[in-house]
């Protein structure tokens, strides 16, 4: 996992770790009954970060017109995947039914 992590390009390696010290900060959140600071730091993130930043930067990547394609496609598609799916289950206490149906719609790993 770690050489993993430390192969991907910047912007991916970025977007993991913001993504992972939102769990970290969103649980303990939760745990404290903070709910209101939980669900604007979940939006904030998705909005700011996700949506805004590493989505834009995703295109170039995954269109071949634009020198994407490839490795770095499939990198970028399984961290969009990534990032979605944790931001779903980060969002299920506030909105149960809404999260369950996109994310029985999101990629899934062929099972072994």
């Amino acid at each position: 996992e770690k050489e993993e992590f430390d192969a991907l390009a910047l912007p991916e390696r970025y977007i993991i770790s913001k993504c992972h010290e939102l769990v970290e900060s969103v649980t303990s959140d939760i745990e404290k009954y903070q709910l209101g600071a939980a669900g604007s730091k979940i939006y904030e993130f998705l909005w700011d970060q996700y949506a805004d930043w590493y989505i834009e930067i995703s295109k170039t990547r995954l269109y071949e017109g634009f020198g994407g394609g490839g490795d770095d496609a499939k990198t970028a598609r399984r961290v969009l995947v990534y990032i979605l799916d944790t931001s779903m289950r980060l969002l299920h206490p506030y909105m149960p039914y809404v999260t369950e149906q996109l994310w029985h719609h999101l990629p899934r790993a062929p099972k072994a």
